[in-house]
Formats: C-alpha cells, structure tokens, sequence
C-alpha cells in the first residue's frame, strides 16, 4: 500500500483485543472440557500457537519482497502443522473435539480478518503457498523412502547385475547390445552437445569440442537400414539356432573368431561404452530436469521460491532430524508397538511417514480453502464484517460444544459472552477503519467503547451465573428432559444473534443515513467475494 492509499482497514486496538478476548475464552472453554485438571487445554494452546503462526505468515505472504514471502511461507507451514496436530490428536469425546477444532478456527478468522483482512489477494497468495511448497514436500517424500528402501542403490546393482547376464548370454547377444550402445551414444553425444552450447557462452573455436561432434549423429539421420539390420540381429540372437549359427561362424573364423568372441564377452568395451552413456546421458536428463523446474517456477522465480521456501524448509529438517538417532529415540519411546506409526516406520521410514503427514495436512487445507471461501465470505455476508462474524459463530459453538462436554456453566456463560463481545468488537473495528482510516488515532473512543462491551458482557454473566446458583437451585424439583432444555436455550442463543445483527444492521443504515449529507443515496454493488479484488 502506497502512502496516498486509504488503509479502511479493522481499527489495531479493537481487533486486537477482540482477538485477546476469544483467545482466553477459547482456553477456559479447553481447560473446563475433557478429563483431568487441564481438559484439553493443552491441544487448544498448540492450536493457538499454530493459528498465530499461521497469521503472521499470512501476512508477511502478502508483504513485498522474496523474504517476507519466505519467511511468511516457512511461518504459514508450520502453523498449518500445528493447527492441524491441535484438531487431529487424541479427543476423549465428541464435545471436546468441537471445542478443539471451532475454538482454533474462531481465533484463526479472527486474526486473519484483524491483521491481513481476508480477500482475494489473500487467498491466491497461500493457495501459492500451499501449492508451491506441497510439491517440495511431495518431492521430498520421494527421496526420503528411495533412500530409505535403498532404492537407488538396489536399482544400480540390478542393472549392472542384469546388465552383465545378458552379456554373458552369448556372443551373438553381446554383439547386438555393443551396437546399440554405440548407436544410443552416438545420438546421446549429439544431444548433450546442444545442451551444453545452450548453457556455456560462446567461446573461440575448439578443435576437441569439433572432433567430439563428429562422433554424434541426431536419431532422424540414421539410416534406416541400421534399424533394419538391428531388427534382423535381434531376432536372431532370441532364438538358439542363430546364436549356435553365429558361434560357430567364429570358430570357422580361426584365430581371429577367437579373439573376436572373446572380445565381445569382454566386460571392459561395455563399461566404457556405459560410461559415455551415463555421463551424457545425465547432461540430457539434467536438461529435462531444467525445463521441468523452470516451468513449475513460472513468470516470477522469485516469488515462487519465496513460496515454496516452507516446504523446503520442512522437508530438510524433517529429513536431518529423523536421520539422527538422539532425535529418533524418544519418537520411538512413544510410538506404540505394533500402531499404524509404527509399521510406517519399519515399512517406509520415519522421515518418509512425517513427511506423508504433512503432505496429507496441506492437501487438506489446500482443499477447504476454497470450500471455505465460498461457504463463508456468500454474497449475503457483508464483505467487511464476514472474518468477525464467522470467527464470533464458531465460538459460540465451541461454547455450546463445552457445554455438552460437561464444562461448568461460569465458563460457558463466558464463552457465550465472549462470543457476542468479539462480534461487536470487531465490526466496531471495521465500522471505525471504514469511516475514518486504521492510521486515525480513535485509542479514547475505542477504549470507551470496550470498556462498555465487557462490562457489559460481565455483568451478564456473572448475573446469569448467580441465577444458576440461587433461582436454579431451587427448580431442580421440576422434571425437565434434557433434550427440552437444551433446545431451549439453543433458540435462546439464536435469539440472542438473530437480535444483535438486526440492532447492529439498523444502526450502521441510520449512520449512513445521517452521513449522507441530504444526498441522492449511492448504490452500493453487491458482488461475490472473488470478483471485487485484483489479483497479486
């Protein structure tokens, strides 16, 4: 953003604190879910870790330059990890897995939509994240279980081991492969001598480099009688009637049949000749490998290496960590005997089934992004307030999923309070970015205007709490089924939202209204979220 831009965005000191406000209420609801003293706090807190991660590199993502981008991918991939660790452990029951997975995804929008502002331009540049560094990791997968399996190593020795069987078959067969190396290096050396004028500067002339062109010829110059011939020695040397024919040509030959026939089943010709192959061959392969990388980095190398820097990143430490054994020991302490974990690990390796693991939380993601988008960010939701207002909804549910795990009712009350206190909150904040800029110094009404949402919230909920204690103690003697009480205060809850959009909805007409300054009313367009931004 240039300085003669108008930044609209959500005012710093409200979403920040409506941020903070979910954050706490998301770990009470965590400590007051599930068995034992800490519930599932723990997970809520790697969550929270991971969304803040998460956040940071979104925004560095869409900052200018490769190393913010970098460092935001490195940042983003690791929060993804950590996010998706926080919904995917262990969940004793259904209801402690809802406060897990709602209350990280309400602190992620919250913060998304309070520090980055979630738009189109947001969603292209970590779809480019995820894409960019998934096929790294994917690619690092490969190599880690080629390596772990000695893939590279077994398929080396089967090829020498096969290799020196079929030489070894006869001399008729020996003379046939000799002439195909020829021919392969003939057209290899061709091939690679373009390669490498393409890669060197141009020089004075060379007398080697002229004499080593010779030797190459391009495949559509070949005759076609060698293919020919090779056809017919080829299908001679499949049948044992034209190897016999062949051997015993060499022994009418005398001397020199002899010397012949033993050259043939000489390994020392076929090896050089290999040899010539593989070095030239790999000149050719390393081409491929060239216009396969340039066409996946595209019209902005630096930006997609910036992006993909996470995935490296993950994947070369996943790779040296699970390598050393200091670092494998406790890993292998806590894996379980004969667990799904376990088997990966003696069946692929541990730095393979990691990396596997990543590549499926990515792909994961990679997928609802979208889905969520579309889901969430609908033409019927205000573009500015959509973040807030989803974020808001998946806290209550949390709230609402504590309370079918059993949490006490102080903590639930809190949830529900902290829910409707960060929706007002954060459209104030995005109601004060929009009228008068984020760079506007509004700390006094902000503060003025918190102060009386949590007051308010308090007062509510301590309030409702003593109600519970006192009023509710004494209509326990009425039967009520449990499922009529919960659908009540479902509808309850619901009320409860239903009233404050409309009273926020009226309020902002009125201030447009007044605003307007006795003017024509200007239309406001109304289009879907991924046809009002520019792409990056």
């Amino acid at each position: 953003m240039t300085p003669y831009e108008f930044d609209d965005g959500p005012a710093r000191f409200t979403s920040r604190l409506a941020l903070a406000v979910a954050g706490v209420a998301v770990l009470l609801l965590g400590l007051g879910t599930g068995p034992g003293l800490l519930g599932q706090g723990p997970e809520l807190l790697l969550g929270l870790l991971g969304a803040g991660a998460l956040v940071h590199g979104a925004r560095r993502v869409t900052e200018d330059g490769s190393r913010s981008r970098a460092v935001g991918s490195i940042w983003f991939v690791f929060g993804i990890l950590g996010v998706v660790a926080a919904m995917g452990a262990y969940k004793p029951s259904l209801a402690a897995a809802g406060v897990t997975t709602f209350g990280t995804l309400s602190v992620l929008l919250l913060g998304l939509s309070g520090t980055v502002g979630i738009d189109e331009g947001l969603v292209r540049s970590l779809g480019g994240v995820l894409s960019r560094s998934l096929v790294v990791v994917v690619a690092g997968t490969v190599v880690l279980a080629g390596v772990h399996v000695a893939l590279f190593r077994s398929a080396a020795v089967v090829t020498i081991a096969g290799y020196g069987a079929l030489v070894g078959t006869g001399p008729l067969v020996s003379f046939v492969v000799l002439q195909l190396e020829v021919l392969l290096l003939a057209v290899l050396v061709e091939r690679a001598l373009a390669v490498v004028d393409g890669w060197l500067p141009r020089r004075r002339f060379d007398r080697r480099g002229t004499a080593l062109r010779e030797l190459g010829v391009r495949v559509g110059d070949v005759p076609t009688g060698v293919y020919v011939l090779l056809g017919l020695q080829f299908l001679l040397a499949m049948t044992g009637t034209g190897q016999a024919l062949f051997a015993r040509l060499l022994v009418q030959a005398g001397p020199f049949g002899t010397v012949v026939a033993r050259f043939l089943g000489w390994w020392v010709p076929h090896a050089l000749l290999g040899a010539g192959i593989l070095l030239f061959g790999s000149v050719v392969v390393a081409r491929l490998g060239q216009r396969v990388v340039v066409g996946w980095i595209g019209r902005e190398p630096p930006k997609t290496l910036g992006y993909a820097a996470g995935g490296v990143v993950v994947s070369v430490l996943v790779g040296v960590l699970t390598a050393l054994p200091p670092a494998r020991w406790p890993v292998d302490r806590l894996v379980a005997d004969g667990s799904v974990l376990d088997v990966s690990f003696g069946t692929y390796g541990m730095g393979t089934t990691f990396l596997a693991l990543v590549v499926v939380a990515l792909c994961a993601v990679l997928v609802s992004l979208p889905v969520v988008m579309f889901l969430v960010w609908d033409e019927s939701t205000a573009a500015p307030d959509g973040g807030p207002t989803a974020g808001a909804g998946l806290l209550l549910l949390a709230s609402i999923a504590a309370g079918f795990g059993d949490a006490p009712a102080p903590v639930v009350f809190v949830g529900v309070a902290a829910a409707l206190a960060t929706w007002d909150l954060s459209v104030n904040a995005s109601l004060v970015g929009r009228e008068v800029g984020r760079a506007a110094e509004t700390r006094r009404g902000e503060v003025i205007h918190a102060a009386g949402v949590l007051a308010v919230g308090a007062v509510a909920v301590l309030l409702t709490t003593l109600g519970v204690e006192f009023i509710g103690a004494a209509t326990l003697a009425v039967d009520v089924p449990r499922w009529r009480a919960v659908g009540a205060l479902a509808l309850l809850l619901l009320a409860l939202v239903c009233f404050a959009a409309l009273a926020s909805g009226d309020g902002e007409d009125r201030l447009g209204d007044d605003g307007d300054g006795g003017g024509d009313d200007q239309p406001v367009e109304s289009r879907a979220w991924y046809a009002r931004f520019d792409d990056l």
